[in-house]
C-alpha cells in the first residue's frame, strides 16, 4: 500500500520509515468511521455479537497480563489481530515517537508467519492521524480500472484505525488482504477494528507510561550517582565496580530477575550516604581511630535514610533496605547488628562485592592486593564477615572480572575510601 518500509528485527525495536507521497496507486476510502461513530458503535457490537465480545474480555485479560513486557504484549496484539480478522493476511501497527514525530513500526506480522515489508501509505496515515477516523481503503493505479490495479497488486482491501489516548491520535494499526481469494473487508471489519484498535490503544499507553516512569527513575538514580561523584569521585567509581561485580556473583547465584533488579540498584547506590561523612575522614590516607570507623560506619544509616525518600516500582520497594545492610556481618556484628538470618542476600552480595573490590583496588595508603591475597581474605572472612555461599559464587566469577574491569592498565581502579579494608582484615 504505497511506500515500503523495512521489517522490525524485533518486536518493539522501532525502524525508521520514510513514508512518502503515494504516485502509482491511488488509495481509495470506501468508508470511515469517527471517533464518535466509534464509542457509539462498541456498545452495538458488544450487544449483538456474543462473540466478538469474548474475543474482546479474552483481549483485555491477555494485554493487562502482559502490560509491561513490550515484546509479550505485541505479540498477544498480533495474535489477536489475526483472530479477530480471520482473512487478514498482514497486520501492521506503528506509532508516533515522542521525540521526532515520525511513524514507526512496532508490529509487521504477515498470517504465515513471515516477516513483510511494512506498506504504509501516506495519504492514509495522515487522514487517520490527522482525522482520528478509521477507514476502509482500496488502491487504484494511474490508468486501470479499481479492479485491474487490486488484481496487479494482489492488495484487496486494507483498514485502518487511530490509536487514540485523550482523544489524540499516537499511531495506526492496520489489516491488509493482500491474496486473492482471501475476500475484502467490509464496513462490519471496520467497525470492530475500531473496538479493537481501543482496547490496543489502552495496552499501549499503559506501556508507554511504563517506559516513561521507568526513565524517570533511572534519571534519578543517575543524578544520584552524579552527586556523590561531585563529592567523592574515587566513591562514585568504586559503587559502579561494586554493582559489576554484584550483578556477576548474583547471576552466578541464579537470582531470578526481581531479585536482581533489586540487587543491581542497591549496589550501584550502596555508598551514598557518605556523602555525610566529613571530607577530611573520606581521603584521609591512612587507617582509622576507632572514633573515626564508628562515623565512617555511619554511613549505611545514611545511605537508608536518603534511599528512603525516593519513591520506587513495586519491584524494587527493598533497595533502601538491601543498599543499607551491606555492612552487616554474619556473626551479627556490623553497624545494624542484624543478625545472619535477616540479612537478605542482596546486602550479602554487596558486603562480599564491595569487600572484593575494595582489595582489588590501588590507595593512596597501599597498592592493590593480588587475586591470591584476596581470595585468602575473602576465604578466611566466611562465616564470621560473610555468607561462605557468596564467597564462592565470587570465586566462580573472578576470572571474568580480571579479565575485564581489574585488567592490567585499567585506568578506572581508583579506590574509594571507607572501612572495607578494616573489616577485611
Amino acid at each position: 500500500m504505497g511506500v515500503i518500509l523495512p521489517t522490525p528485527h524485533g518486536p518493539g525495536r522501532k525502524t525508521r520509515p520514510a513514508i512518502a507521497d503515494d504516485e502509482a496507486t491511488k488509495p481509495v476510502v470506501v468508508a470511515s468511521t469517527s471517533l464518535a461513530e466509534v464509542r457509539a458503535t462498541q456498545v452495538a457490537i458488544l450487544r449483538e455479537d456474543a462473540a466478538v465480545g469474548e474475543l474482546l474480555l479474552d483481549l483485555v485479560r491477555e494485554t493487562a497480563g502482559a502490560r509491561n513486557d513490550e515484546e509479550r504484549l505485541l505479540g498477544v496484539i498480533s495474535a489477536f489481530a489475526f483472530r479477530a480478522f480471520p482473512n487478514a493476511t498482514h497486520h501492521i501497527l506503528a506509532t508516533r515517537d515522542d521525540i521526532d514525530g515520525e511513524i514507526h513500526p512496532l508490529i509487521a506480522a504477515a498470517r504465515s508467519g513471515n516477516r513483510p515489508p511494512i506498506a504504509l501509505s501516506r495519504t492514509i496515515v495522515s487522514k487517520v492521524l490527522g482525522e482520528g477516523v478509521a477507514v476502509l481503503v482500496t488502491h487504484t493505479q494511474d490508468g486501470l480500472s479499481q479492479a485491474d490495479s487490486i488484481a496487479m497488486s494482489g492488495l484487496q482491501t486494507a483498514i485502518c484505525a487511530p490509536l487514540i489516548h485523550l482523544d489524540e491520535a499516537f499511531g495506526v494499526i492496520q489489516l491488509d488482504i493482500r491474496r486473492p481469494g482471501k475476500g475484502v473487508f467490509t464496513r462490519k471489519d471496520l467497525d470492530l477494528l475500531s473496538v479493537f484498535a481501543s482496547q490496543v490503544s489502552l495496552a499501549l499507553d499503559h506501556l508507554r507510561l511504563f517506559h516513561q516512569q521507568r526513565r524517570a527513575f533511572q534519571s534519578t538514580l543517575g543524578a544520584l550517582l552524579h552527586s556523590l561523584t561531585l563529592k567523592d569521585q574515587p566513591t562514585a567509581e568504586h559503587s559502579e565496580r561494586v554493582q559489576t561485580v554484584a550483578l556477576e556473583i548474583g547471576g552466578q547465584m541464579g537470582l531470578g530477575s526481581r531479585e536482581m533488579g533489586v540487587l543491581g540498584v542497591a549496589a550501584l547506590l550502596h555508598d551514598l550516604g557518605k556523602q555525610g561523612v566529613r571530607d577530611g575522614l573520606l581521603t584521609k590516607p591512612d587507617g582509622f581511630t576507632e572514633a573515626e570507623r564508628e562515623e565512617m560506619a555511619r554511613h549505611a544509616a545514611h545511605t537508608q535514610a536518603i534511599l528512603d525518600k525516593i519513591v520506587y516500582p513495586e519491584h524494587l520497594r527493598e533497595v533502601p533496605l538491601v543498599a543499607a545492610y551491606h555492612h552487616e556481618k554474619m556473626d551479627g556484628s556490623g553497624p545494624f547488628e542484624i543478625p545472619a538470618h535477616a540479612i537478605p542476600r542482596g546486602s550479602r552480595i554487596i558486603a562480599v562485592a564491595d569487600a572484593f573490590d575494595a582489595l582489588m583496588s590501588p590507595r593512596a595508603y597501599k597498592a592493590a592486593l593480588t587475586v591470591d591475597e584476596v581470595v585468602r581474605i575473602l576465604e578466611a572472612g566466611k562465616g564470621r564477615s560473610w555468607d561462605p555461599a557468596v564467597v564462592s559464587a565470587l570465586r566462580q566469577v573472578i576470572p571474568h572480572l580480571v579479565s575485564t574491569i581489574y585488567s592490567t592498565g585499567d585506568t578506572h581502579r581508583s579506590s574509594a575510601p571507607g572501612d572495607e579494608l578494616d573489616e577485611a582484615a
